[in-house]
């Protein structure tokens, strides 16, 4: 029987949310120039990667040196939110999943770790 499986993965970044969304939404290709062991090749094959709809074509390497081929769909891009959901169309991972689809969210970091502080300093000015 199948089963839904959802991965979560959170990765703390230096830049701002709005400088790392734009990069996300508007320059992937970029990605063959930061990480060039990984990612060989990220071309348009339909549209021009901003919009809904646009397939992109990826070439890359899990486990050296088999470069892999995967085309992605965008399905949904959320401003707002700073989000772009990729669904997986072809490739090697279709041979594995039936489905494959991958949210990527940008967010602020919640301010938890300032309250903490506040606590803290609140209670040895207390004492």
């Amino acid at each position: 029987m199948a089963q839904i499986h959802r991965l979560q993965v959170e990765t703390e970044v230096k830049s701002s949310a709005a400088k790392f969304y734009n990069m996300v939404k508007n320059n992937m290709t970029e990605l063959t120039k930061v990480f060039p062991e990984c990612y060989k090749s990220i071309e348009f094959v339909e549209g021009n990667g901003r919009t809904v709809g646009s397939v992109m074509l990826w070439k890359y390497v899990v486990v050296s040196p088999k470069v892999l081929t995967t085309k992605e769909k965008i399905e949904e891009i959320d401003d707002k939110r700073r989000s772009i959901t990729y669904k997986v169309i072809e490739g090697k991972i279709m041979d594995i999943y039936r489905s494959f689809s991958m949210k990527t969210q940008v967010s602020v970091p919640s301010p938890n770790h300032f309250m903490n502080l506040l606590d803290m300093a609140s209670k040895k000015l207390d004492a």
